[in-house]
């Protein structure tokens, strides 16, 4: 009887060609994945070793930007309030009475308002400081000040005239635009003194 119960486990010879079939469709299905996930690996890592100077240089690039906008800005001079709150920017506009209040609503991260500063600040010297008053603030940390002004966009140059707003230029359209804007309003060229 032991002999028929061993005889009875095991399989017959059709039996044991199929198992043997499936053992080698499992194991070829095995070794095809297997096959296919080095194949995978090896295509990501030489990809990675084919752009890593490039992701590398981006990842410096991006760093150096972000240090580049937290520096603070040279000063290049001219005549020009900084304005740092909403009481010194009503003071201000009280002072001026009815001349014209020009002001700069910029922020340190933006590019076009770092290509403004310096020809804002020769304009400030450009006009007579009797017909015209410039002013700047920065937005980031006047933000109540450019929330009362309406600032949506940076730089936004605002005119005023008796405390009201009489005219805009958003955004850095050139010296020639902001200056015949100035000149629409009333201010005044300064006389050139003689040496």
């Amino acid at each position: 009887m032991l002999k028929t119960l061993h005889k009875a486990a095991r399989p017959t010879s059709t039996e044991h060609s199929a198992i043997q079939g499936m053992k080698l469709t499992a194991s070829g299905v095995g070794v095809s994945l297997l096959c296919s996930a080095v194949l995978l690996y090896g295509w990501f890592a030489g990809w990675f070793q084919a752009h890593f100077m490039v992701f590398g240089c981006l990842f410096i690039f991006m760093i150096y930007k972000k240090w580049e906008a937290g520096q603070p800005w040279p000063d290049y001079g001219g005549r020009i309030t900084s304005v740092h709150s909403v009481a010194e920017w009503d003071a201000l506009l009280k002072s001026s009475g009815s001349k014209l209040v020009v002001v700069d609503a910029y922020a340190l991260w933006c590019p076009p308002c770092k290509a403004a500063a310096p020809t804002y600040a020769q304009m400030s010297e450009a006009f007579s400081p009797d017909s015209v008053t410039f002013a700047k603030f920065n937005t980031d940390e006047a933000g109540d000040l450019a929330r009362q002004l309406g600032i949506t966009a940076m730089p936004t140059f605002k005119l005023f005239k008796g405390g009201v707003e009489v005219d805009m230029m958003r955004g850095w359209a050139g010296e020639a635009q902001l200056a015949g804007l100035l000149r629409k309003h009333g201010a005044k060229d300064a006389t050139k003194k003689a040496d």
